[in-house]
């Protein structure tokens, strides 16, 4: 697999609706798959859902999502920036419950994540980004 050698950037704004997550998962697939970086389409949906679905049952706003790829280091960044206050950690969650788990899932399956509080002052806007990158594995070319 060759990876992509020019700086590309996606970005996707999405309503506080529960269908966003299906959009954001093709639109997502749908980049990574025309970009030739099909070795992390699966984990980029199963992380990029995770942080969907906390942007939209932790606010009642819309969010905001980036795509971006830099090809030195091979670095794929998604980073899902809402109007939540306060900075999500992952949790142990028990047998019994029911969710809970995402961030320890992108904890776990990323390469790095991270989370930050952002405030725009000029558009009066605060909130959070979570974000996580993923690494394709190198090949020669």
């Amino acid at each position: 697999m060759r990876t992509p050698e020019e700086p590309w950037s996606y970005g996707l704004f999405i309503p506080h609706d529960p269908r966003a997550v299906g959009v954001v998962r093709a639109t997502i697939r749908h980049i990574l798959r025309a970009a030739r970086l099909d070795c992390i389409i699966d984990t980029a949906e199963l992380l990029v859902s995770e942080l969907v679905t906390n942007a939209y049952r932790n606010t009642t706003t819309d969010a905001y999502v980036s795509m971006d790829w830099e090809p030195s280091p091979s670095d794929f960044r998604v980073t899902v920036w809402d109007s939540g206050c306060g900075l999500p950690q992952p949790v142990a969650a028990d047998a019994e419950d029911e969710g809970g788990r995402g961030l320890t899932l992108v904890e776990s399956c990323s390469d790095t994540w991270g989370v930050h509080d952002y405030t725009d002052k000029d558009a009066g806007v605060t909130g959070k980004a979570v974000w996580f990158t993923l690494n394709p594995p190198l090949t020669a070319s």
